[in-house]
């Protein structure tokens, strides 16, 4: 899907990826398209090349990479025939964090006035997305679908989406207002994503059937400026796989959701 995706990008975008996208192929894609597409790209610490980088101790590097078989094969469905001479210019960024090291693949040169210290706040922007998908499958459950048919779980999968957006647009004005109380906090203050949206499904059919929206939204509006949480910056933690046969955290058969 992602290979797919990059034919409708825009020359002016930049798409930032995981680790789990670092290969030849992603890097060549963007590169060769008819209107080069900018990316970032978190490298894989098991790569040679990343290793390599972590310990010539670099903060920046220009690198070329050669392709593998599979790379050769893989680009060859997408009607480009390479070789193992085929090189690709890419540039890796180091990025220190409190507990790792990041090592960023990109095509945003230095000369083209991107310094290596704005990396880190680039990369942390794909982090919103990535949470706001987490919040989807792990806290909505998307997907404990309430049929097996594809209607039902189309009618799911939007209901879901909808709520998600509703609920953005619901908690940003108590936002406002607890940003505005925490001024004297030691951290910034942020509203508990958890807690609202159990308080939003409660009251969603409401909204849409009660007379007096105005005090549902109020009542609302008062459960999310009191459940509130820290916002502590900077922090990281290493990433523990407890089961690597498993690549999601919740597996969920049932046809029902929890209540809140």
């Amino acid at each position: 899907m992602a290979y797919d995706a990059i034919e409708q990008l825009e020359k002016d975008m930049l798409v930032i990826y995981d680790r789990n996208f670092c290969s030849y192929k992603m890097f060549a894609l963007p590169l060769w398209a008819e209107q080069e597409i900018k990316f970032v790209i978190r490298g894989k610490e098991n790569q040679n090349m990343i290793r390599e980088f972590i310990a010539g101790g670099k903060q920046t590097a220009i690198v070329y990479l050669s392709p593998i078989s599979t790379a050769i094969k893989a680009l060859k469905e997408n009607g480009f025939i390479i070789t193992k001479q085929t090189l690709l210019k890419v540039r890796l960024v180091r990025v220190d964090l409190e507990k790792t090291v990041e090592v960023l693949v990109t095509n945003l040169w230095e000369e083209e006035g991107h310094p290596d210290s704005e990396f880190k706040a680039l990369y942390f922007l794909r982090w919103r997305v990535e949470t706001n998908i987490s919040i989807q499958k792990n806290i909505l459950q998307m997907e404990a679908f309430s049929g097996l048919n594809v209607e039902s779980v189309e009618q799911d999968f939007y209901a879901t989406v909808f709520m998600t957006n509703l609920h953005s647009v619901l908690i940003k004005d108590a936002q406002t207002s607890v940003d505005i109380n925490a001024i004297t906090r030691k951290y910034l203050m942020k509203v508990n994503r958890n807690k609202s949206f159990g308080k939003l499904k409660v009251s969603l059919v409401a909204l849409f059937n009660d007379n007096n929206v105005e005090s549902i939204l109020k009542i609302l509006h008062s459960h999310f400026i009191r459940d509130i949480l820290p916002v502590r910056k900077n922090r990281s933690y290493e990433r523990v796989t407890k089961n690597k046969q498993s690549k999601s955290k919740h597996r969920t058969f049932s046809n029902f959701k929890p209540a809140y």
